[in-house]
């Protein structure tokens, strides 16, 4: 059975109709993809992690105090390798995938450093970053409270200047001020960013940023006035110490606070640079970036995994002669699978093409220009939503594409479904619509929103879309259908918004009446981004590039347009059938072509899964593994779980369980009954 699954396997990889070590160059650059690669052997070298045929530490039994020490084993030795060989393999990343944040160190390199070096002085960034990309302080973030999360201005928690002692006074006024959620915070933090409002004479100046220490370098205690503590066990994320803190007029230094853009003086004075919050806002869109891309990788990952199962499970049969079928093979199963890991990849495109802009603002900004951050905020607040929401769905899909297999722990999928679904949440709600409506009052729309401007009257023009059959592969074709529908969607909530005001409902009263209107229009706008975004990706790739790369990449974009638009699985695919720009005759065609499309794609499974390059380790998923051998590796995980092998030292008994509860009960008096079964 093993040399079967190894050689369906192979058989798998050598259909591919491209070199999966050029894809990953593609995904990775060549440069990148070496570094990748030699980081997490290092990484696994160091954590006994690299035999598959070894139960990760992951899947041991522990209880909250066991998994966040294993995962401050495992975050030292990461963080540790970053240092010592230079590398920021693991910047944003852990050595599973997850965010950064799923460690208790990962904070550090993802919410710590990077706001200090936008928000600190040059005095203060060469004060207190070596000491943190160093490892000799731990950095976390604290913004959340117990009454306030991504809103920022409700931020309760005070930092009131003492002009006597030149100190800021940190409190915790109100029980909804309790700092919590904050990642690292609860046990293992040193220091924090802490988010506090800045009160001056009385005064409330808005929340500002402060460097604090929050537990004693020698003893690790926290430090007077503070109390801190762990939240307890989550879905996900249970290898870092998310916590909470309440400060009881706790003092710290005045130059504490992080003064690039503000300045409290010795005397008291108040100075800061009048687009203070624009700079400071601008430097942390980045953080949305980072979300996506890991995002990304995690709905690879399961995809990764369900590919590799699918090519092995075998059910029923298709064959006239009764042969056995890989799962694959099935229509429902492989055209959800390629549909998916389309959209893996357009979100990969479409993420490079956000961080470039992202890096175009930052270096405006540093020029004074800030006229790009409105479209930058809209950008990477959509891109987020989407490909978190993408994700989370997606992963969960994979899943339920394994079957019972796909429930149980070492399969990996709870751990990967649980941590890609916190994304969703991360940075806020994924409502992005402001932005639309602002610029419908305009009176210019802006840049991104120019084209919207060639459908002004398409609910008197009666248009319908001009391509069919094999045209609506092209890619020009699909963009005229996304543009389409993303400009009739925002003209037509925007439309209604302005009605909701003018019968006298005010602008956020008629947003709300509208929310969902708007949800589907801001959707529309960004998934018009990512097409395009994708698009000029791959007609941006370098000209040394494969031509089967190229193409492979192509009929991806192709099969995600199309789905978007025709799929009954797709939740938004009725938006794009507004004023009859898309007929029924339309849909039939694009399903043609779909199905053309997976059948020539169906082959590339396996390669683009592999392109990805994940190590067995740190997919940790005993159906997952690049040699297929999943059956020996099934049991061999599952004959070393500690249930099992405490029972075999006993026989095969569970001892505690057959002492304190089976034995009683099989033995239990019946006397009083009337009862006459006998054995």
């Amino acid at each position: 059975m093993t040399n079967r699954n190894v050689q369906a396997m192979d058989e798998a990889r050598r259909s591919a109709s491209f070199d999966s070590k050029k894809m990953a160059e593609a995904i990775y650059g060549r440069e990148e993809h070496n570094r990748h690669i030699t980081a997490f052997q290092r990484v696994e070298q160091a954590l006994d992690t690299a035999d598959n045929m070894k139960l990760p530490p992951c899947y041991r039994d522990m209880n909250r105090q066991e998994l966040l020490l294993e995962g401050l084993r495992t975050g030292k030795v990461v963080y540790e390798d970053g240092v010592d060989n230079n590398c920021g393999v693991f910047e944003y990343v852990t050595h599973h995938g997850s965010l950064a944040n799923a460690s208790p160190f990962g904070l550090m390199r993802f919410l710590f450093i990077p706001p200090v070096k936008q928000l600190g002085t040059d005095e203060q960034i060469a004060q207190w970053v070596p000491l943190a990309e160093a490892g000799k302080i731990i950095g976390s973030y604290t913004q959340t409270e117990l009454g306030h999360g991504t809103q920022v201005r409700g931020i309760e928690t005070t930092a009131t200047f003492d002009k006597e002692t030149d100190e800021f006074v940190i409190h915790s006024p109100t029980l909804s001020s309790t700092k919590y959620w904050p990642g690292g915070l609860g046990v293992v933090s040193t220091h924090t960013l802490l988010m506090a409002r800045m009160i001056l004479d009385g005064k409330d100046l808005g929340v500002h940023a402060f460097i604090m220490q929050i537990r004693s370098l020698d003893n690790f205690k926290p430090l007077p006035g503070i109390e801190l503590g762990d939240i307890g066990m989550k879905m996900a994320y249970n290898g870092t110490d998310n916590g909470y803190a309440i400060f009881n007029h706790v003092r710290i230094p005045r130059t504490n606070l992080l003064m690039r853009h503000c300045q409290v003086a010795r005397d008291g004075s108040y100075t800061s640079n009048p687009l203070r919050q624009k700079l400071a806002f601008g430097g942390m869109l980045s953080g949305r970036g980072i979300i996506a891309r890991a995002a990304t990788f995690q709905l690879a990952q399961a995809l990764t995994i369900t590919t590799r199962y699918s090519v092995i499970r075998q059910q029923g049969t298709l064959s006239p002669l009764g042969e056995p079928t890989a799962i694959i093979a099935y229509k429902h199963q492989h055209s959800r699978l390629l549909s998916l890991i389309a959209k893996s990849y357009i979100s990969l495109l479409a993420w490079k093409s956000a961080n470039a802009a992202s890096a175009d603002l930052k270096s405006r900004q540093e020029r004074g220009d800030h006229s790009t951050l409105p479209y930058i905020h809209m950008l990477m607040c959509g891109l987020k939503a989407w490909s978190t929401q993408t994700a989370a769905d997606g992963a969960e899909e994979a899943r339920k594409m394994c079957g019972g297999y796909g429930y149980l722990a070492i399969s990996g999928f709870p751990e990967i479904a649980a941590s890609v679904t916190a994304t969703c949440t991360f940075e806020g709600e994924n409502f992005v619509a402001k932005y639309l409506l602002k610029g419908f009052d305009a009176k210019k729309l802006p840049a991104d929103m120019a084209y919207m401007s060639e459908y002004e009257t398409v609910a008197e023009d009666k248009e319908v879309c001009c391509a069919a059959g094999e045209d609506l592969l092209a890619h020009d074709a699909l963009q005229e259908i996304f543009d389409y529908r993303a400009a009739t969607s925002a003209r037509e909530v925007h439309e209604a918004v302005k009605a909701s005001e003018r019968a006298g409902k005010s602008r956020l009263e008629a947003e709300n009446t509208h929310a969902l209107q708007l949800h589907v229009a801001a959707r529309a706008h960004i998934e018009r981004f990512i097409l395009s975004a994708a698009v000029w990706q791959l007609n941006c790739l370098p000209a040394a590039t494969p031509s089967a790369i190229k193409t492979v990449l192509g009929r991806l974009i192709s099969l995600f347009g199309l789905t978007a638009i025709a799929s009954p699985l797709e939740p938004f695919a009725s938006s794009f059938l507004g004023y009859g720009y898309i007929t029924s005759s339309h849909l039939k065609d694009m399903q043609k072509q779909i199905d053309d499309l997976l059948e020539v794609l169906l082959p590339d499974a396996i390669a683009l899964t592999d392109a990805w390059s994940f190590s067995d380790a740190s997919l940790a998923s005993a159906l997952g593994c690049a040699d297929g051998d999943i059956c020996a590796r099934l049991l061999a995980w599952t004959r070393q779980l500690p249930i099992n092998v405490e029972a075999a030292k006993n026989g095969g008994v569970f001892k505690k369980g057959w002492e304190e509860n089976i034995r009683p009960f099989l033995n239990r008096d019946l006397s009083h009954l009337d009862v006459k079964a006998k054995l």
